[in-house]
């Protein structure tokens, strides 16, 4: 196979302090080509060569390591920062799962012993990489990221570069604001009324890239087209956190947006 074919090449970051681990093995004799390299030369790689898909293995590399690994590739240009990156890990509790998804991060694979298991969800991944359309429809198995770099470069070629956080910081009031409504309306029981404003935020998160948030106000509007007040309940909690997670992302990754992150 060419190396250079970016479909089958994977960056895994591992600390090789450790001694590595199996992984590079695993994906290289099921036909990927991988470059294992720490923290330190990661960014500079993903720089260089086009990935289908970059894994943290996470037990081989300290948490802080990774998160500043996965920020330095987001800050690359597109299409080189628009890469699905995924932790790699054995286990890992929820506020350094929240650490991970605030600077990018897309998912988690957890270690389960199993070859097969690593090599599905790794073809998952790629897979859906590959698509051009990649994060503006979940598929089966594979999560929709927080954001979709294409959806955000070609806005910024659109608007300009100097234009862009002007925006995004109009996006972020108003999500803040329609959060507000949304859950004003689940409080009251108004299913319609719910899934009116579940409509609208899906309309701005799908302008802005926000994918996440998108695919679960979709699923609010759905619920709340249907009547069902329980399920609307239910599904807010999660919507408040992706609102939360997507507008920090942007906040971060474009430094000049000023604007209130919403707090659920």
């Amino acid at each position: 196979m060419n190396p250079s074919d970016a479909r089958r090449r994977i960056l895994l970051i591992e600390d090789r302090r450790t001694g590595g681990l199996p992984d590079a093995a695993i994906l290289a004799q099921a036909g990927y080509v991988v470059d294992a390299l720490d923290g330190l030369e990661a960014c500079a790689a993903a720089a260089q060569h086009p990935y289908a898909l970059i894994l943290m293995a996470l037990e081989a590399a300290d948490l802080d390591g990774v998160i500043e690994a996965a920020r330095c590739i987001r800050r690359l240009p597109y299409p080189r920062g628009d890469v699905p990156i995924l932790v790699l890990t054995g286990a890992l509790g929820e506020t350094d799962r929240e650490r991970c998804r605030a600077v990018g991060m897309d998912g988690f694979l957890t270690r389960s012993g199993e070859q097969e298991t690593l090599l599905e969800a790794v073809a998952h991944w790629v897979e859906a990489a590959d698509d051009p359309t990649w994060g503006l429809d979940a598929r089966p198995g594979v999560t929709a990221p927080l954001l979709n770099r294409r959806t955000l470069a070609q806005l910024e070629e659109d608007l300009g570069a100097e234009l862009l956080p002007e925006v995004l910081s109009t996006f972020l009031t108003e999500t803040a604001r329609r959060l507000g409504l949304l859950e004003a309306r689940v409080g009251a029981g108004d299913a319609a009324g719910a899934a009116d404003e579940a409509h609208a935020l899906k309309g701005s998160a799908g302008t802005f890239g926000a994918m996440a948030l998108r695919q679960a106000v979709d699923e609010m509007e759905r619920s709340g087209r249907g009547g069902d007040a329980a399920r609307l309940a239910a599904l807010l909690p999660e919507v408040r956190r992706l609102v939360t997670a997507t507008c920090a992302l942007l906040a971060a990754e474009y430094s000049s947006v000023v604007a209130d992150t919403p707090r659920p």
